[in-house]
C-alpha cells in the first residue's frame, strides 16, 4: 500500500469523523462545555471533572475513538481554571497501526455578572497539540516504497484557545475557537498532515424552560465551522426531570439523528451515554456512534449557597 493513500484514508477518515460531530466533537457538548468553549470554566460554581469516550462508525473495524478527561474548577466569585486531555485514535487497519492526535491544555476563565440574570464570561487557552502517525508499521509490496526507509510523521506544536460565554439561569449563548495549533505544514507526497492541527470555530445556544417545579425542557444548537468542510450544525431537545433524569433527541445536518440521557446516581456522580446513527459515502453505508462518560460534582458552597443547576 503507498503512504499517500495510507495518509489520504487516515485525513478523510479524521475529517468525516470532525464532520460528523462536535469536537473532537461529542454530541454532549451542552454537558462537558468547557471542552468546547473555556469561558464555561467555573459557571456552574462546582469542582466538575467530566470523562467522555466516544467510538465512532462503532460497526466498522478499525474507526476512531475520542476520549477526553476535562477538570474545571473556581478559584473565586470571578475566576476559575481548566484542564483537558482529548485524544483521537483511528486504527488498527491491516496493514498500519493507529494515527492519534492529542492535546494537553490549560484554561483561565474570567466571569462578571452585568446585570440581573445576565453574566459574561471570557476564557483563554493554551497548551500542547501532538500528531503522530507511524508509517514504519505498515507493510507494503512496492520495493521502491519509500516506506522502506522507515519514516514516522510525528510532530508538537503550542496551540492556543478562546471563547466568550453570556449566559443566566436558563439560557446561554457562547462563541469559541478552542484550538488554533500553530504547527508547520508537514506535506508528504502532495498530502498536507499538518492540516489536521487547523482550527475550528463554534457558535452554540441554549434555553431552558421550567414546565414546572419538577420538569423542564431544554433546546440546543450548534453551528461548527473546520477549515475545508462545509458548515455543520444540530438541534436538541431535552427533556430533564429535577436534575435527575435527561433524555434528548437531536438531528445533524449530516443526515444523523442521536439519543442523549442523562441519570443523576447520587450528589456526585452523573452517568451520561449517546446513541447516534446515520449513513456516510454518499448515504449509502450506514453507521452507529456511541459515547459513555461520567461526571463528578463537588458544591463548595452547599453549606452556604445553594447553586441551582443550570442543566448546561
Amino acid at each position: 500500500m503507498r503512504i499517500s493513500k495510507v495518509i489520504f484514508l487516515c485525513q478523510f477518515i479524521f475529517c468525516n469523523f470532525l464532520s460528523s460531530q462536535q469536537i473532537a466533537l461529542t454530541s454532549q457538548y451542552d454537558q462537558i462545555s468547557s471542552v468546547q468553549n473555556p469561558a464555561y470554566n467555573g459557571s456552574n460554581k462546582n469542582l466538575r471533572i467530566d470523562a467522555l469516550s466516544r467510538v465512532q462508525w462503532n460497526n466498522f473495524p478499525g474507526t476512531p475513538t475520542y476520549t477526553v478527561l476535562a477538570v474545571q474548577t473556581p478559584i473565586n466569585r470571578d475566576f476559575a481554571l481548566g484542564a483537558q486531555f482529548q485524544s483521537l485514535s483511528v486504527g488498527d487497519f491491516k496493514y498500519a497501526s493507529p494515527l492519534n492526535m492529542s492535546s494537553y491544555t490549560l484554561d483561565f476563565a474570567y466571569h462578571k455578572q452585568v446585570a440581573e440574570n445576565i453574566n459574561i464570561s471570557t476564557g483563554l487557552r493554551t497548551g500542547i497539540f501532538s500528531f503522530n502517525l507511524r508509517l514504519s508499521q505498515l507493510i507494503s509490496g512496492a520495493p521502491d516504497d519509500i516506506l522502506v526507509a522507515g519514516n514516522d510523521y510525528n510532530f508538537n506544536s503550542l496551540c492556543v484557545g478562546g471563547g466568550a460565554l453570556i449566559y443566566g439561569d436558563q439560557y446561554y449563548i457562547g462563541f469559541a475557537l478552542p484550538r488554533f495549533s500553530l504547527a508547520a505544514d508537514q506535506v508528504v507526497d502532495n498530502v498536507n498532515v499538518g492540516y489536521n492541527a487547523r482550527t475550528f470555530f463554534l457558535f452554540n445556544a441554549g434555553y431552558i424552560h421550567r414546565i414546572s417545579k419538577k420538569w423542564e425542557i431544554k433546546g440546543t444548537t450548534q453551528f461548527r465551522r473546520y477549515n475545508g468542510i462545509p458548515m455543520q450544525f444540530d438541534l436538541t431537545a431535552f427533556l430533564i426531570y429535577q436534575d435527575r433524569f435527561t433524555l434528548g433527541l437531536g438531528l445533524r445536518n449530516s443526515q444523523s439523528q442521536y439519543v442523549i440521557s442523562q441519570i443523576r446516581v447520587n450528589d456526585y456522580f452523573h452517568l451520561v451515554y449517546m446513541f447516534e446513527s446515520g449513513s456516510i459515502v454518499n448515504d449509502k453505508t450506514n453507521f452507529y456512534s456511541q459515547e459513555f462518560g461520567l461526571r463528578y460534582d463537588i458544591n463548595f458552597n452547599k453549606q452556604r449557597l445553594k447553586v441551582a443547576p443550570r442543566n448546561y
